[in-house]
């Protein structure tokens, strides 16, 4: 029976995606006057998420912090991904006046002080996971290409607002990445054109590339446009972009999930980039409707019969999980839905305004907006937020206005727009 039911949920993936190609986007839309209140209750509760959970010596942002109540102390795990994030969120909080400026630019050096004097760094990479108040490896964590890359995004886009000592650490921090000691696996492959995942003392590189479609789109830029060293413009062509007949929809768009969507584009607008090959916005607009509408037509699962989808990656009843369309077993990251706002700003804030105030209020929202995972059918809903959810969510918000968007200074960022006119050649 389960067999079936699987079945019978891919045909109607399949038919759902045609009727979505069919459809005309709307492009980039501005949130409706109805959910501006929401959208800034959204925004507030995420940069309280920063503030909350960055250790108050090292700046270091907690993995993930408890959504209802305290988060215990022996919760010390940091994430270099969400800590960029952080960043980003403070510095567009700073530049709209939600704090002061000199808090946002305390904030932003004290992790930027710390992170360049302290934490160990290969070729200038960084650790994914370290503890947040020494900087110690954690978890034998792996040097990551895309935490690192997220990390400095944030890090450039706080030095665009903010400016002075801010910008001049983020600079030197971006300088010192040796993009080509992923792509060569440090100069043993000096052929390949691929960057690898990740590298660790124990193991040497990752065998797994950036070759396909997914959310390296920010690290490409800013290794295309590195100042001293950039990657060859071959780069940006090697990685697969396999299609539909409608050249912007990719497959792997849809099979994969949300986040690979949100991590690039919270910081760099493709809304009028072409290289070519794809309108990569578009791309995520689509991809982003076939989801939700997937969702909202499939009765499987008691999570999507109650009208909640958000197939991403985050917590669930059996540890971290990865999911999409293709692969779902019945829990969903509606934090993560909240992070296509910048996509589909009617549709997803429809939907969030109706989770906040619908009968499952108490147990989705919390102190930082709405938790990470919900799975209905086991009868479970996460305690917990994470910082790589929380802060695409306050991200997605500001970038789905233009006037509060991170894309507005973030695209200003020279190493950005030589990252940007060298793809698009």
């Amino acid at each position: 029976l389960r067999l079936a039911l699987e079945e019978a949920s891919e045909m109607k993936l399949v038919s759902v995606l045609l009727v979505s190609l069919l459809l005309v986007s709307a492009g980039h839309a501005s949130v409706p006057a109805k959910h501006i209140a929401l959208k800034s209750e959204i925004e507030t509760r995420a940069l309280r998420y920063f503030l909350d959970h960055a250790h108050p010596v090292t700046g270091l942002v907690r993995d993930k912090a408890d959504a209802f109540g305290p988060t215990p102390s022996q919760n010390i795990v940091a994430s270099i991904a969400a800590t960029g994030f952080g960043l980003a969120v403070v510095a567009n909080a700073a530049d709209r006046g939600l704090i002061s400026r000199s808090d946002g630019e305390a904030y932003a050096l004290r992790v930027l002080r710390f992170s360049e004097g302290n934490l160990t760094r290969h070729k200038g990479w960084f650790l994914h996971f370290v503890d947040w108040s020494t900087g110690s490896r954690i978890w034998k964590s792996e040097v990551s290409t895309i935490d690192t890359a997220l990390f400095l995004a944030g890090a450039l886009y706080a030095g665009e607002v903010l400016g002075g000592e801010v910008k001049l650490i983020a600079n030197r921090l971006y300088e010192a990445v040796d993009f080509h000691e992923f792509m060569t696996d440090g100069g043993r492959r000096p052929g390949k054109r691929t960057l690898s995942l990740s590298y660790t003392p124990e193991s040497g590189f990752s065998s797994f590339q950036w070759s396909q479609y997914a959310e390296q789109m920010i690290l490409l830029v800013l290794g295309l446009g590195h100042p001293t060293h950039p990657l060859p413009e071959e780069c940006w062509d090697v990685w697969r972009r396999q299609s539909f007949p409608v050249p912007w929809l990719s497959v792997m768009a849809v099979e994969m999930p949300l986040f690979i969507h949100q991590y690039s584009h919270a910081f760099l607008d493709f809304r009028s980039f072409s290289d070519g090959y794809a309108s990569y916005f578009e791309n995520s607009v689509r991809a982003t409707r076939v989801h939700r509408v997937y969702a909202g037509t499939t009765a499987v699962y008691r999570t999507l019969r109650e009208g909640f989808w958000g197939f991403s990656a985050g917590e669930s009843p059996t540890g971290y999980s990865v999911y999409s369309p293709l692969n779902f077993r019945g829990t969903v990251c509606i934090g993560c839905a909240v992070a296509s706002a910048m996509f589909l700003p009617h549709e997803v804030l429809d939907d969030a305004e109706g989770w906040r105030s619908g009968s499952r209020s108490k147990e989705i929202w919390g102190i930082y907006g709405f938790i990470d995972g919900l799975d209905l059918d086991r009868k479970w809903a996460s305690r917990n937020v994470l910082g790589i959810t929380v802060g695409p969510a306050y991200m997605a918000m500001a970038n789905a206005e233009d006037s509060t968007s991170i894309w507005r200074k973030f695209m200003r960022i020279e190493g950005v727009k030589r990252g940007l006119e060298r793809a698009a050649r």
